[in-house]
């Protein structure tokens, strides 16, 4: 049985092997030890797997604190889902270029090389998706978007325009492509409003 002080280093090796994950786009034991002022047999004392174990516990948390940042709350109306947009373009404003985004860190983990970790992602982007289609559905019950409204394919474009438009930030140093991308994504919602 693992003690409170031992799990208050265990969740503090694991945070900062996620912020590794998130800012290196990897994680590298030494890094961690030293961010934590851990030795290497407690690192494995709490991660007998090694690397491996801790980088897919780390991927897991990165997708976890992904999810509860910036993930939508309830979007029943027009201006519900204008606020949350601007709450994305506020946050990521105040990032500069080289500061790490959990978003733009995301599409590393679906294109990663361990299995595992790439399946983590995908199901990550799959629970976006469904929540974001299930906050589309309840608009069009409540009669906000007509019946035709492809729910799926206006989820996906939802999830694609924050995805991409958060990695060419990213990429250029811009806060455009985020903004544009996702005001679009709204412009094609609004076709479909009842």
């Amino acid at each position: 049985m693992t003690t409170p002080k031992g799990e208050a280093t265990k969740a503090r090796i694991l945070e900062a092997a996620a912020d590794l994950l998130v800012t290196e786009n990897d994680v590298n034991l030494d890094d961690v030890m030293r961010v934590t002022r851990t030795s290497k047999g407690q690192v494995f004392h709490y991660f007998p797997g090694g690397k491996d174990q801790l980088r897919r516990a780390a991927a897991e948390r990165h997708l976890d604190r992904l999810s509860q940042a910036d993930a939508p709350r309830t979007l029943a109306t027009w201006r519900d889902w204008e606020a949350w947009i601007e709450l994305i373009l506020r946050r990521h404003a105040r990032q500069t270029r080289n500061d790490a985004c959990e978003v733009a860190a995301m599409a590393g983990r679906a294109l990663d090389v361990d299995k595992v970790t790439r399946e983590l992602a995908g199901r990550m982007y799959e629970q976006w998706s469904s929540e974001l289609g299930d906050q589309l559905q309840a608009m069009q019950k409540d009669g906000l978007l007509r019946a035709d409204a492809p729910i799926a394919e206006l989820a996906s474009a939802v999830l694609a325009a924050f995805q991409g438009g958060a990695v060419l930030d990213k990429a250029t140093g811009s806060h455009q492509h985020l903004a544009h991308a996702l005001h679009q994504a709204l412009v094609l919602m609004r076709t479909y409003a009842a």
